[in-house]
Formats: C-alpha cells, structure tokens, sequence
C-alpha cells in the first residue's frame, strides 16, 4: 500500500497500478481504512484509491475521523461541500491523465452522498459511483452549480439502514441509470467489476 499527499487529500493506493481506477469515500468521522474490506475484495482486478477527508473532527484532544462537509446529509453545508468537491476533481483529473480512464467512485453515507454529486457533476471522468447508505443532497437547487445532464451514469444504491427511495427518484429524472440493492461488500464490488473497462 502506498500514501501520500495530494493538496489537502491524503490517499492510499492499492491493487494494480495499471488498472482501472475506483476511488473510496468514507463515512463521516471515519477514516480510509473504514473501506479496508470493499478495497480488498476491488484490488485483484482495480486499482484502489482509499481517500482520507480534508476536515477533522477532535473530540478532547484527539482525533474522533474526518469529514467531507458540515451539515445533515441531504443538505450538507456549502461551502466545506464546495471545499471537498474541490480537492476530489483534482484527484480525479490526476488519476484519468495517469491512468487515460475514466473512474469508478464508492462511498459509504457522507461519502456516497458526495460520491453521487461528484458523478453528477463530471460525468466525463466518472465511469459509475456506488452509494452505500449515501443520499442525493436535496438541496441542489440552492447550490451555485449547473448539473450536466446524467447522460446514463450508472448508479448503485446500495442500503443497510437509508431509504434511498427519494435519492432513486431524483437520479433517475436527471437521466442516471440506477440500480438499487442491498449493501454488502461483495455487492458493491460486484457492481464496480461489472462496469465497462
């Protein structure tokens, strides 16, 4: 395995250098490691960028994991989304120079829902993103970005507590290609090794 900086982004790197890129969102307060078991399961055939978030959270000194955003899932807060939607198109602009792919992104709850809005947003690097109990933010509308069209991202939700249901809806009527079933490691990485190379 392989760390290092990126800007504000520290990411972890492992499986095959040469091939196809998936990268790794993690829960609010967690770490890159909380993906550990689906990048396993993805290194045989990927390769794997566990990404660390930019903020942290400290709770009496210490360090209680990382977060992408303020705010409640489906609203997060502008600005620190803004910040995070930043640092990850420069990652994925580096990664399709280095690799001349698209990539393929999965996240777990704050991680699949930025996850989400980054394959809305540059569907022209995004080869398909896996959500795991991640909604779509609801407040899009009040975001000072244009969506592109979806143009047939193909989308997973995959649930262990959310419902997505509402998150299925909007995806679908901005032209995504979703597919929803229940969470597991083996699902989701299924689901990405059936992606087009």
């Amino acid at each position: 395995m392989s760390a290092r900086t990126k800007g504000a982004l520290i990411t972890w790197t492992t499986g095959d250098r040469a091939a196809a890129p998936v990268v790794l969102l993690h829960d609010r307060y967690r770490d890159h490691d909380a993906n550990d078991a689906l990048g396993a399961r993805l290194a045989p055939t990927h390769r794997v960028v566990s990404v660390r978030g930019a903020r942290t959270q400290m709770e009496m000194g210490l360090i209680k994991g990382y977060y992408w955003h303020l705010g409640p899932l489906a609203e997060p807060e502008l600005s620190t989304l803004g910040d995070a939607l930043s640092h990850l198109e420069l990652l994925l602009i580096e990664l399709n120079r280095e690799t001349g792919r698209r990539i393929a992104i999965a996240g777990t709850g704050e991680g699949g829902s930025v996850a989400l809005l980054i394959g809305l947003l540059w569907r022209e690097l995004v080869i398909g993103v896996a959500s795991i109990d991640g909604p779509l933010a609801g407040n899009i509308g009040d975001m000072p970005i244009t969506l592109p069209p979806a143009d047939g991202l193909p989308v997973l939700l995959a649930t262990r507590d959310a419902d997505l249901a509402p998150s299925a809806a909007a995806l679908t009527a901005r032209g995504a290609s979703v597919t929803t079933r229940p969470a597991g490691d083996d699902t989701v990485a299924d689901w990405i090794r059936g992606l087009p190379a």
